[in-house]
């Protein structure tokens, strides 16, 4: 079934670059739209109607001036003359195209230099570069087309104003000059210098008139924020967002598919099983990783052309190049993570380690190794391979301990803390002490504390004195007698299935008694009675004393007098 489920899974795959070829599933990008037409908008501050009357009058004059120039230039006989002539009509061309091209402009409400922009073959960079950064290039220029427009129109607006204020001066000045001259071919001169600079005037004026309808045309496009975002959102998914979104979708279908395989096909199989440590079948499993990233990448890419969008094409491309230049400077890192992967790295699977201060067995070495400690509440780890570069394992003995304690045994810890081990995670070891108080430490502040571990066996030690009266008995009668009373007592306490050994033994002659060393060893069944075995050995060892009349001396001092005939020159120096 896992077979068939996989199976199914990339005819899936297939079949869906199959629809990304023949059908029209991907986004539509700006390379494939068409340039949309848009009617005029009028304005409350210019009138289309009354824009374009304006501009066919000045048309009109215009062709009238150029006939006019043409008839002088063909009446001129002097070079010089037929030259400035000739210059002046070319100007006036000039100027008629321009207004037959704001004419157009105003009336189908179209950029013509957008519209009539032949896209861009080659750049200066080499031609690889320019076939995945030009695209790049060009949607950055049309992001940015309007606002740079707009603020064109302004410019010109702002130019064309000053111009006019400029002729009104220089009409003005013509008046003033006009009402003072007397002859008549100096004033005729002055007349056609009028017109001249009417015309311009009207020119001028008409240009203002286009450049602020167009400018007006672009304001009224500006939307609210909310429906600027909406627009976004809407021709993001429309397109490239599409793609996109495509893209990725491709890429994680494939990831996860390749994983799946490999999770449920490949480790069910019977070579994995039988020959699972093998070095062919690690380096199997390296190489799968490799192709994993690299089958999912291309699927990405197959998605981006065949919906040709060469931009987010490019823009990938230009993602993978960076990746494999900063894998150069991450090659020993991943060379010394595919030693670990195969097994012939610094640690290696069924040896032990230690991490964070705890002893873990290396289960699997994988991307995600796991640890696991057997003597651990929820003892078991991943931790990335990463991680591992440092470590070292060794190969470990079956009788080894993972912890120095289970839950419900009995410790001693250096701090005198004595307890019952209840809870022993990874991170906290929490005890029961005297009064059933709970008692927390963390793990490796608990393993500094050096457990005394009583639960498996167990001695307790005890120092018992008699007086120097007795020393003529101390070594023959005394150590038997002893034994013999301490032994009778803790069997009839209880203890007679868990006492192993009791010795008692001289220790020592001290300043004031003769010591005995009382040992007895215990089953670490009895652990909890660890302090009161330690009293009821001493309270037998009391008992005996009196049973034997065997006094226990006081601590004693001893004080050294002076004689008074020694110490009156030390009382009276000066009567020496």
């Amino acid at each position: 079934m896992k077979m068939k489920a996989g199976l199914i899974a990339l005819l899936i795959v297939i079949s869906s670059f199959i629809v990304l070829k023949h059908n029209s599933v991907c986004g539509q990008t700006e390379n494939e739209k068409s340039h949309a037409t848009k009617e005029p908008i009028a304005t409350e501050e210019v009138n289309t109607l009354d824009t374009l009357t304006g501009v066919v009058q000045l048309i009109t004059e215009l062709r009238k001036e150029i006939e006019s120039e043409e008839k002088k230039y063909h009446e001129a006989q002097i070079q010089e003359d037929r030259t400035e002539i000739k210059e002046e009509i070319d100007k006036l061309n000039e100027r008629l195209e321009s207004l037959k091209t704001n004419f157009e402009e105003i009336a189908t409400g179209l950029d013509l230099e957008t519209f009539y922009q032949k896209p861009q073959k080659r750049f200066d960079w080499k031609e690889e570069i320019q076939t995945l950064v030009g695209p790049i290039v060009n949607d950055l220029k049309n992001m940015t087309a309007r606002p740079r427009l707009i603020e064109n129109l302004r410019t010109q607006t702002a130019y064309y104003e000053k111009q006019i204020s400029l002729v009104k001066n220089a009409l003005k000045n013509i008046h003033a000059i006009a009402a003072q001259v007397k002859d008549e071919a100096l004033k005729e001169q002055l007349i056609d210098l009028e017109n001249t600079w009417n015309s311009k005037g009207r020119q001028i004026s008409s240009q203002l008139t286009i450049a602020k309808y167009q400018l007006a045309d672009k304001l009224s496009e500006r939307k609210t924020l909310l429906e600027s975002g909406k627009n976004i959102v809407r021709v993001f998914f429309k397109s490239r967002g599409r793609n996109f979104i495509l893209s990725v979708f491709a890429f994680l279908f494939v990831f996860f598919l390749l994983r799946y395989v490999h999770s449920h096909i490949y480790k069910g199989s019977f070579i994995h099983k039988t020959v699972a440590n093998s070095f062919y079948i690690r380096l199997a499993e390296v190489l799968y990783y490799v192709f994993t990233f690299v089958g999912a990448t291309g699927a990405l890419l197959i998605v981006l052309y065949l919906c040709g969008d060469w931009v987010l094409l490019g823009i990938a491309f230009i993602f993978i190049l960076g990746l494999i230049w900063t894998a150069k400077q991450t090659l020993p890192r991943f060379y010394e993570q595919g030693t670990l992967l195969l097994n012939l790295g610094t640690v290696k699977e069924n040896e032990r380690v230690l991490y964070n201060g705890l002893p873990w067995k290396v289960v699997s070495l994988q991307l995600n190794t796991q640890l696991v400690n057997p003597e651990l509440k929820g003892g078991r780890i991943r931790i990335p391979i990463r991680d591992l570069k440092d470590m070292r394992s060794r190969p470990y003995h079956p009788d080894e301990p993972w912890f120095p304690c289970k839950e419900n045994d009995w410790v001693v810890l250096a701090d005198g803390t004595f307890g019952k081990v209840v809870t022993q995670t990874p991170e906290v070891v929490q005890l029961i002490v005297g009064g059933g108080s709970h008692k927390t430490y963390l793990t490796t502040e608990f393993l500094k504390q050096t457990p005394l571990n009583l639960s498996r066996s167990f001695s307790v030690r005890i120092t018992y004195g008699i007086d120097y009266r007795h020393q003529a008995i101390a070594i023959t009668e005394v150590p038997s007698k002893l034994k013999e009373a301490v032994n009778a007592g803790l069997i009839n306490e209880g203890y007679r299935n868990d006492l192993l050994n009791l010795n008692v033994e001289f220790k020592e002659a001290a300043d004031s008694s003769l010591d005995y060393l009382v040992s007895a060893e215990f089953s670490g069944r009895i652990a909890g009675d660890y302090y009161k075995l330690s009293r009821i050995m001493q309270k037998v060892a009391l008992e005996t004393c009196n049973k034997y009349g065997w006094e226990i001396p006081f601590t004693t001092y001893t004080v050294h007098t002076v004689p008074s005939n020694d110490l009156a020159p030390r009382l009276n120096p000066r009567s020496a």
